[in-house]
């Protein structure tokens, strides 16, 4: 992976992201049954773990080569961030976001707070884009099931909130 001109950059980033396309089915598949081990969560499809790996194989392109997305390669990331038929594959491309040079992004991942497939990693995301101004919508994440979207709720609403909240 080394370095990257901006050349090989957007070459081996198109490619990836073509990748994850491909691999989105077609139309909405049902949940599969709860795991043995984690009741209130369902196994996982084989297209959302390889979607998942390639959001980061993705970031693990962008870490090593220091670049930033081109605008075509936010709208690409956003589509598949907001297609529903990738299910949980899509945590890896909602966290690719998460850098405040892409906070004005960041009106397009509300919608995502009602999917349950990627709610806290938009939450978290949202944290990491210094987007702060959705603490009305985050805030009753405060009373999630799952502790770590509990947790990442509390973060982002303590560090948005003015500082005499005390939650």
């Amino acid at each position: 992976m080394g370095s990257f001109n901006r050349v090989e950059f957007d070459k081996e980033i198109e490619g990836l992201l073509s990748k994850a396309e491909e691999n989105i089915p077609n139309e909405i598949l049902p949940d599969l049954p709860y795991m043995k081990s984690v009741s209130d969560v369902h196994e996982w499809y084989d297209f959302e773990h390889k979607l998942w790996d390639t959001g980061e194989e993705i970031r693990q392109v962008v870490f090593s080569s220091k670049k930033a997305f081109s605008n075509n390669q936010i709208d690409r990331i956003l589509n598949i961030c907001l297609d529903v038929r990738a299910k949980r594959g899509r945590q890896s491309f909602v966290m690719l976001l998460g850098q405040t040079k892409y906070c004005d992004y960041s009106s397009v991942l509300i919608p995502l707070l009602q999917d349950e497939d990627v709610n806290g990693h938009v939450i978290d995301t949202l944290y990491k884009m210094r987007a702060n101004s959705y603490v009305a919508l985050v805030t009753p994440f405060l009373d999630h099931k799952q502790t770590w979207i509990r947790n990442t709720a509390k973060k982002y609403v303590l560090k948005f909130t003015d500082s005499d909240y005390t939650g």
